[in-house]
């Protein structure tokens, strides 16, 4: 896994942000700016308001992994799992861990998880030593009888469909580890009229709500939410199957939701996320850099509510 992706997992799995102790946030001046900084909040835009309108698109393919007819998982379900292991195993107990699972694969390309008891013993002598075997080989074996108990659907059912329709209910802050960057001040805070606020993350009380983005070129960038959630899925069982000692990325759905194009990755972007709409409490306020270009009125007004506020201000040279 890159950087990013393990700090996506850290946070989700223990809640505790790994990232820059300062991030910024470049705006223009308008109705909001002040009542911002004087309530101290950050407003979470829709994600559909977001720079790229690719951005949390989604689509669906649910029998892709997933045989709704037989009850079966899939091909590509099990070659997910295969390659969970793959970095953790030596290149021959790999190649022999994927013959296995073909030799209980059906042509249609299911298999029926109970097919794999008969090969418990094979999978223990080739899995990495960290795996628990007997618990792997039980969990694949509950999944479809998981799958189809009225508990589990109607989770999953709210899970596809919050996914689905996330670019309206996600809401985004975004900000940037870039300090004084050219491009952002001229991009986002209107030529240098606008103003820059660099926060201090340092025991932030919603910092377990901070991520980083990371930047994927056009053709790795995944949409389907069903392949995401069977990623997520098989990523926190490798996770738990070996008691936290196997590295695996159980992040995939969360990313849906933070990955951009590269062309964008010198914004060096980290995303507070939650509810669309909603105003959640802003980190501590170090610094606000005011552009060389804003108006005196502007430039008036934000000392005013610096010296309140017992923050720092700087102008832009």
């Amino acid at each position: 896994m890159d950087k990013k992706t393990k700090n996506i997992n850290q946070l989700i799995r223990n809640k505790k942000y790994r990232g820059p102790r300062f991030l910024y946030k470049y705006r223009r001046f308008d109705e909001y700016t002040f009542d911002m900084l004087e309530n101290d909040y950050l407003y979470l835009s829709p994600a559909k308001n977001l720079d790229d309108a690719t951005e949390c698109n989604t689509t669906i393919d649910f029998e892709l992994f997933y045989d709704l007819e037989s009850n079966n998982l899939k091909r590509e379900c099990v070659q997910q799992i295969i390659e969970m292991i793959k970095p953790y195993t030596s290149v021959d107990n790999y190649k022999q861990i994927q013959k296995v699972m073909t030799s209980i694969m059906k042509e249609n390309g299911t298999i029926k998880p109970n097919f794999m008891l008969d090969y418990s013993l094979e999978l223990k002598e080739i899995l990495p030593k960290e795996f628990n075997t007997p618990q792997f080989v039980n969990f694949i074996i509950a999944i479809p009888e998981k799958l189809d108990s009225p508990e589990i659907k109607t989770q999953i059912e709210k899970l596809i469909v919050s996914m689905y329709k996330a670019k309206q209910n996600i809401g985004v802050c975004s900000l940037s580890a870039n300090k004084d960057d050219e491009k952002m001040w001229e991009m986002y805070a209107n030529n240098h009229s606008g103003y820059c606020i660099e926060f201090d993350l340092t025991d932030y009380e919603n910092s377990d709500l901070v991520f980083p983005v990371v930047y994927v070129a056009k053709e790795q960038r995944e949409t389907n939410i069903i392949k995401q959630i069977v990623a997520t899925f098989i990523g926190n069982l490798v996770y738990e199957m070996s008691n936290g000692k196997m590295e695996s990325d159980g992040s995939q759905c969360l990313k849906l939701f933070l990955t951009k194009y590269e062309e964008w990755s010198y914004q060096n972007e980290w995303r507070i996320l939650g509810d669309a709409g909603a105003k959640v409490k802003a980190p501590k306020i170090k610094t606000i850099y005011i552009g060389r270009n804003a108006s005196k009125e502007n430039i008036e007004i934000m000392k005013k509510l610096a010296i309140e506020k017992l923050i720092r201000i700087k102008i832009e040279k």
